[in-house]
């Protein structure tokens, strides 16, 4: 085992993540989750040499048995029987292929992994680079190039583990997670913080009024910034309420929906974002997990559709959580900042913080 010298992290990965591919040519959306974007993303991480620095770790399988943590028996059922057949349309952009559950259960294996060798102390974060992603996964709906929730499978795990008993999940993909907000909406051991790209002219999930129910009121925590948000409406977001939303909560382990496609130049994604905001989650999330006595975090990959820019991002949240300084890297580009977009997203920050106000603990 590598001994870091400020933290240690595993890195999660399994070659047959590259196998599941769905049936269709660009332009169309779900050619773009594909075998490719993880490929360059391991590729750029070796060449780069921040791996070096990393404990490889080879996912593991899951069984048909850990979906059912937080999926009903015919979605999993479903996605079995989808992937014999070979094709198929699951849920709105999600298709199988004879490969899909096979790729599907060593990702939820993977986040499991993650988990275990958390708990275990043997690392100190975990970042699972494995596909597909999961976050759009709801009870019993396959979507957005989604099958199982990994993330939420891997929380619910958690938490049959008699030391944990709070677990807080971190998305930044640039959509809404919609599939895990409503598989915790009413678990009051589960807070939900989720950045995401919202219309306000065109009104649906993920707004800030999202608060939970019943004993799980306040845990679903909505940041739903403007299309073309840059990155310091993201610096803002972080500040004034993830940190302080997590402190309130004090969970005992941290685990991120890490998704990329809010970058500039995601062919999926609207934001205005590049690696240096990835790197500022990874450097407050490690930093989080200090101050509130958390036993680590575990990352997944959800989304993040340019190979070529997928690389530098998932290179810059690592270098965060190794406590180290922000990188200078290729896609750094000095881009003009709207101004009335930041206000806007400035008034918004400020509902939210309004809305939840009365769930935060001093």
């Amino acid at each position: 085992m590598i001994v870091l010298a400020k933290e240690k992290i595993a890195f999660i990965s399994h070659p047959k993540a590259s196998l599941h591919r769905m049936p269709f040519p660009k332009p169309h959306l779900e050619s773009f989750e594909n075998p490719l974007r993880y490929q360059m993303a391991e590729r750029y991480l070796e060449q780069s040499g921040i791996l070096s620095q990393l404990i490889r770790v080879k996912a593991p399988k899951a069984t048909l048995k850990e979906p059912l943590l937080v999926h009903s028996p015919y979605l999993v059922d479903t996605v079995e029987l989808m992937s014999e057949i070979g094709s198929g349309q699951l849920g709105e952009s999600a298709y199988a292929s004879p490969d899909l559950i096979r790729a599907a259960l060593l990702t939820v294996g993977g986040a499991m992994k993650g988990v275990d060798m958390v708990l275990t102390g043997d690392i100190n974060h975990a970042f699972v680079l494995m596909r597909p992603p999961g976050h759009h996964a709801s009870t019993s709906n396959p979507m957005g190039l989604c099958y199982f929730n990994n993330v939420a499978i891997a929380a619910k795990h958690a938490l049959h583990d008699e030391t944990i008993e709070r677990v807080s999940i971190i998305d930044f993909d640039d959509h809404h997670g919609n599939g895990t907000s409503e598989i915790f909406y009413t678990h009051p051991d589960v807070q939900y913080i989720s950045f995401h790209e919202y219309d306000y002219e065109n009104f649906g999930l993920g707004h800030y009024d999202e608060l939970g129910y019943g004993e799980g009121k306040g845990t679903n925590i909505n940041i739903p910034l403007l299309e073309t948000s840059p990155d310091i409406s993201y610096e803002s977001a972080i500040n004034r309420i993830m940190i302080p939303a997590l402190k309130s909560f004090k969970p005992d382990l941290i685990l991120v929906s890490a998704g990329y496609d809010a970058h500039y130049s995601d062919p999926v994604g609207n934001m205005d974002v590049d690696s240096r905001t990835y790197w500022r989650f990874g450097h407050e999330i490690g930093k989080l997990v200090k101050s509130v006595d958390a036993r680590g975090s575990v990352w997944v990959l959800e989304g993040g559709y340019n190979p070529f820019a997928i690389g530098p991002s998932i290179h810059a949240s690592l270098v965060g959580l190794l406590g180290n300084p922000q990188p200078v890297l290729e896609d750094q580009l000095e881009r003009e900042v709207n101004k009335l977009i930041v206000e806007s997203n400035n008034e918004i920050i400020g509902k939210v913080l309004e809305t939840i106000k009365p769930y935060l603990k001093s």
